[in-house]
């Protein structure tokens, strides 16, 4: 996989290719995972935080 075509430095890109080679899948499969993964926590929804106060007018 070339690295300038992902903009990863070369340490990134070895510890990529080392960890997909632990896990048996293809460098391309473990970067669209961890994207997949990332896209998902940022984008859940999450619960308010504090006591909801209704909105109140200024008189």
């Amino acid at each position: 996989m070339p690295t300038e075509q992902f903009g990863l430095d070369p340490g990134l890109m070895d510890l990529l290719e080392q960890e997909a080679r632990k896990r048996g899948i293809t460098p391309e499969a473990l970067a669209a995972e961890l994207i997949d993964r990332e896209l998902a926590s940022r984008t859940k929804p999450r619960n308010a935080r504090g006591a909801v106060v209704p909105f109140q007018r200024k008189a």
